[in-house]
């Protein structure tokens, strides 16, 4: 019973860190999802204007990315408040878009009708996914639902990809977009404010695909075609800074790179860094990229300046000599996170551009074992937003036979902490209640 227990723990975590996205889960059609939705998408037939030969488009504000660069979706980071999708225990598949509020410290469903049970598609927190599972994001003062197909799973009942907006207390969802079948939307997704940026996958046939970079006017749906995306250099979206977006992409057979595009001066590309197929991947921050150096040390590079600082207060183990291995995890402006594995021993380290290293101690065990408090956003110059655990819920689910059953469903926690408390390991942070 233990073990039974433990996998199903186990399988609910996995479908809960997806953001819902379980194969098994079950889907609904658009107008099943919320009784307000209008129910006329705009065609996503891309437009083959672009931003050159729009005077409007002629220059571009910040992007900012909306996931890390895995395309993990934490949730949506909106300036008073953090949305994010928590998973149930109901048979239909559904989940519910949970608000975690800066200001009262308190998790909310994203629902203001009193005695709601949250349980049904006239509550403005209740969404059915698609099986590639279903994303917020917040651009401007719109929230953006991204509900997905998933390009793995083959079904007669599942729906195109679609894309709605709603108000961001969850009411007037409407459809911006609908994708053909044949069309995937892959994350990190980019924003500016007014616009979603991202590459989007056509299946032309069994043997062939194109990708290009789009982005979407998230007022009034149109899709604009902004440039192709090579499928044989692997070309993908990383992030942004500043109005530059990041690509990943292969330079040749051995290496890979990092090439900032310029929207408004596809002849600007330029290419930040490379490294070889076997080495340690960069990782990016706000800004800035972490990255291990030819000298045996992490570097933290910033994006816009070049400003290159070699980390020399850490020395690489080298891996044909140690038994060590180093991971890094997580980078901002001045400080890098790491792990380093030694056999079944596991320590990170805070380090810093003065110079500075510490043992980094704020950590929760999941299983056993041990990860980090992670940083999802920042809430202001001061703050950021972390996971800091998670806990389980036992809740009733009702069965196919009209029976109900109780299911634990794992639910993230998450807290507000002061930066340089977090670099420094002090246990001093608000947790939502």
């Amino acid at each position: 019973m233990k073990k039974i227990l433990s996998f199903l723990l186990a399988l609910l975590l996995s479908a809960f860190l997806s953001g819902c996205t379980t194969p098994s889960e079950q889907n609904t059609s658009i107008g099943e999802t919320t009784n307000s939705m209008q129910q006329e998408p705009i065609s996503s037939d891309i437009s083959s204007s672009t931003s050159d030969s729009d005077p409007q488009h002629s220059s571009l504000p910040e992007i900012v990315s909306l996931q890390k660069q895995d395309g993990y979706v934490w949730g949506g980071y909106g300036k008073d408040g953090f949305y994010y999708i928590r998973s149930s225990g109901r048979s239909d598949g559904s989940c519910n878009i949970m608000y975690a509020d800066y200001s009262s410290g308190k998790v909310l469903y994203l629902c203001s009708q009193a005695n709601c049970a949250h349980n049904n598609s006239s509550c403005t927190s209740y969404i059915i996914p698609s099986s590639g599972g279903v994303s917020p994001m917040v651009v401007g003062e719109k929230l953006i639902l991204v509900s997905q197909k998933s390009p793995y799973i083959e079904s007669d009942d599942d729906k195109s990809s679609y894309i709605m907006t709603a108000d961001l207390d969850g009411s007037n969802r409407t459809v911006l977009t609908q994708f053909k079948s044949n069309q995937f939307l892959e994350k990190p997704m980019l924003s500016d404010g007014n616009y979603l940026y991202l590459r989007l996958t056509t299946q032309v046939d069994a043997d062939t695909e194109k990708a290009d970079l789009i982005r979407i006017d998230c007022i009034s749906g149109e899709t604009e075609f902004l440039r192709s995306m090579d499928s044989k250099l692997n070309e993908r979206i990383w992030g942004a800074f500043g109005d530059k977006i990041l690509v990943y992409q292969y330079i040749d057979d051995n290496t890979i790179g990092l090439v900032s595009w310029d929207l408004n001066d596809t002849s600007n590309d330029e290419v930040l860094f490379t490294w070889k197929m076997n080495d340690p991947y960069p990782i990016l921050g706000d800004g800035v990229l972490s990255y291990v150096g030819d000298d045996g040390y992490f570097h933290l590079m910033d994006l816009q300046s070049k400003e290159d600082i070699p980390l020399s207060q850490y020395s690489i183990p080298t891996s044909d000599i140690s038994n060590i291995s180093v991971t890094p995890l997580f980078a901002d402006n001045g400080h890098l996170l790491i792990r380093e594995l030694n056999g079944s021993e596991c320590t990170y380290f805070a380090l810093d551009t003065s110079g500075d290293i510490q043992t980094f101690d704020l950590l929760y065990d999941v299983d056993g074992d041990s990860e980090i408090f992670y940083p999802i956003t920042s809430v202001d110059e001061d703050h950021y937003l972390v996971c800091a655990g998670f806990a389980v819920q036992n809740e009733v689910s009702a069965l196919d036979d009209g029976s109900s059953t109780v299911l634990p469903v794992p639910d993230l926690l998450y807290a507000i902490i002061n930066k340089d408390d977090y670099w420094h390991s002090i246990t001093n942070y608000q947790s939502f209640e």
